[in-house]
């Protein structure tokens, strides 16, 4: 087809417009502005507020500070006395701990806290039990002077009694100890104790229950008597047995 030569500038303008026109239109928002996004953004995540947990550090068992003893191996006895020729007073059993109080003068016997009486005291040899805790600063303790801890008396009555007798009668008795110690004493009878013997002594080397010798054969009539066995020193203890003579 041929085109008139007038119309020809109105074509060229027409193709200039042509590329130039978007392919699509979008209105504007209302009262102007930039056009939104067609696309959504991928959102961001938050940052972490969490606070990481510290590692736990490895605890450690303090020593204690407050002195104690275990036996090393079995039960041993705990003493009223820093030495085997005190008595046993109790038992420290093995796995069982006790609090030290005090030491002899060498530290060759702790003086601890009775595990079977509280309130009490008792001495350990230091060569069967461990030690643990703060040993500096425990006081020197006396060791305690032995005593005497039981006395027993008894007589023997023949068989055949005469009232207005004289019939013999035999006495004895014992006399027990908690350790190493010298031991006085006399015999007495009647319940008033007039009648005594002169005063004897018996030597201890360690806690022992020793025979004593009474007073001799007597000779009493038919009645009602009493024996006693008199510990002077070195505590004041008696034994007494009451007993009565009948044909």
């Amino acid at each position: 087809m041929k085109i008139p030569r007038r119309a020809l500038p109105l074509l060229v303008a027409a193709l200039l417009l042509a590329c130039n026109f978007p392919t699509l239109l979008q209105s504007p928002p209302p009262g102007g502005g930039e056009v939104p996004a067609t696309s959504t953004p991928t959102p961001t995540a938050p940052a972490s507020t969490e606070v990481p947990s510290p590692i736990p550090s490895a605890t450690l068992s303090p020593t204690p500070s407050v002195p104690q003893v275990t036996p090393n191996s079995v039960n041993v006895n705990c003493r009223s006395g820093p030495d085997v020729a005190y008595s046993a007073t109790s038992v420290l059993m093995f796995g069982q701990t006790a609090q030290i109080k005090g030491r002899n003068d060498d530290s060759s016997w702790w003086y601890i806290y009775d595990p079977a009486n509280p309130g009490q005291f008792c001495w350990v040899a230091a060569s069967v039990v461990t030690t643990s805790g703060n040993l500096a600063g425990l006081a020197v303790i006396a060791p305690p002077e032995a005593i005497v801890t039981n006395v027993t008396a008894d007589v023997s009555i023949p068989s055949t009694v005469y009232c207005g007798g004289p019939n013999p009668l035999v006495f004895s008795g014992t006399i027990t100890t908690n350790g190493a110690t010298k031991v006085t004493y006399q015999w007495e009878v009647g319940g008033d104790r007039s009648n005594t013997t002169s005063a004897e002594t018996i030597n201890f080397k360690s806690a022992d229950t020793k025979d004593v010798s009474g007073p001799g054969a007597l000779s009493v009539d038919c009645g009602n008597y009493s024996i006693t066995l008199h510990v002077l020193e070195p505590n004041d203890i008696a034994g007494t047995k009451k007993f009565k003579v009948k044909p």
